[in-house]
């Protein structure tokens, strides 16, 4: 008699991520697609829960329970849920109790494309000068939903080849806001680590041809 075999195949593991924005929501579906991340979710908070920092958290970790996922981030830069480097200290305890891990940007989420072109040597407070260096060198460019739907539907691909070295700019950069203000700039290293230990490395093999 033969002895049927244990299925061994472990089920995969799951991550969730919750933008407060559209084009952030966009852009992050955008990376899924492109990467083909199959176990990652990428959702956008309602506008009433995401005008603050603890509105966000909750509704993360609302979804989190819900979708049982291994893993959960809030995506924010300061300037969408109105904090600052003390609002976001202050609920450090209270994002970990709710199992929710903050994916932030200081002061804004365009802090993370500029990294792709090189690291601030000083702690940048205003983005506006920067994000006209953002025009420049992506023609068109707007950090809007509509952008993301239309000209910039290929943004995240473009920027691809440059993500590791967005990655190291990110760690460079956060010594200098450390610095400046006791906290990190962006979680995105970390948030990187966690998309890696559970989504894998990314898949581009389908992704030869871009449409410009």
């Amino acid at each position: 008699m033969k002895t049927r075999k244990k299925n061994t195949t472990e089920a995969k593991r799951m991550l969730l991520l919750v933008c407060a924005t559209e084009a952030e929501t966009l852009y992050f579906s955008q990376m899924r697609k492109d990467c083909r991340y199959v176990n990652l979710t990428v959702l956008q908070a309602p506008e009433n829960s995401a005008s603050t920092l603890q509105g966000l958290i909750d509704w993360t970790a609302k979804q989190r329970s819900k979708g049982r996922f291994d893993s959960a981030w809030a995506l924010f830069g300061f300037d969408d849920v109105g904090t600052d480097v003390q609002g976001v200290k202050d609920m450090e305890e209270y994002s970990e109790k709710k199992k929710v891990r903050m994916l932030y940007f200081n002061p804004s989420f365009e802090l993370w494309f500029i990294l792709h072109l090189g690291a601030p040597t000083a702690f940048v407070r205003d983005i506006s000068p920067l994000r006209e260096k953002l025009k420049s060198a992506i023609p068109g460019y707007e950090m809007t939903a509509e952008y993301f739907l239309t000209k910039g539907l290929n943004m995240h691909i473009k920027l691809f080849p440059r993500h590791s070295t967005a990655d190291l700019n990110a760690r460079n950069y956060n010594a200098v806001a450390l610095s400046a203000t006791g906290l990190k700039a962006t979680t995105m290293p970390d948030f990187n680590e966690n998309l890696t230990e559970i989504c894998g490395l990314a898949d581009m093999s389908h992704n030869q041809k871009v449409r410009h």
